[in-house]
């Protein structure tokens, strides 16, 4: 046996190089410059086409969000409106009742408590709560100070009146009370 045909058997295990039929290395075809110019443009062409598609997505999923919320908001602002037309109709019936000549004042102011009763349990069933101040500690995270006055027997800081009401729904302040608070006793 010759050297060539014992390393061959004797080494069985190990791959053969790459042999072409006639001999040479195998050929690698470049492709023409426009052949990989048009692979090119239909590769950006079809990125373009899929940017333009997750564009128009993006869109629409915007409007549809925005669209969502609208109609969200139109719901509750008639679910409101429904709670609140009651308030508004007695208002309607008092004062067609005093431009029809029923000038009896306590009859008048009744209506008119009834109304704000009306009125007040609406907002309440939504969350909305008056602010208590009067008699407690003036807190400025809930309390608007316009003024300050001193009273005799009565602790520095505390309201004295509330000039007008102020409301929370849930732990965030719609409107602060506005108040009077104690100030330090005159001094003699």
């Amino acid at each position: 046996m010759n050297d060539t045909a014992n390393n061959q058997a004797g080494n069985g295990d190990q791959a053969e190089p790459h042999k072409t039929t006639n001999g040479k290395e195998p050929a690698v075809e470049i492709p023409a410059p426009e052949q990989e110019m048009a692979k090119l443009r239909e590769e950006r062409n079809q990125l373009e086409l899929q940017l333009q598609r997750q564009l128009a997505d993006a869109a629409n999923i915007r409007r549809r969000a925005r669209q969502e919320m609208d109609d969200q908001k139109r719901r509750v602002i008639e679910g409101m409106a429904q709670e609140l037309l009651p308030a508004l109709d007695s208002f309607g019936m008092a004062i067609a009742a005093f431009d029809g000549g029923n000038t009896d004042p306590k009859a008048l102011v009744e209506g008119v408590r009834m109304t704000r009763m009306l009125l007040q349990s609406a907002l309440e069933r939504h969350g909305l709560q008056e602010i208590r101040a009067t008699g407690g500690a003036f807190d400025p995270l809930k309390h608007e100070a316009v003024g300050m006055e001193p009273a005799a027997g009565i602790a520095e800081g505390q309201v004295l009146r509330v000039l007008q009401a102020g409301y929370m729904i849930g732990d965030r302040v719609v409107r602060h009370s506005r108040v009077v608070v104690s100030g330090p006793a005159p001094k003699s």
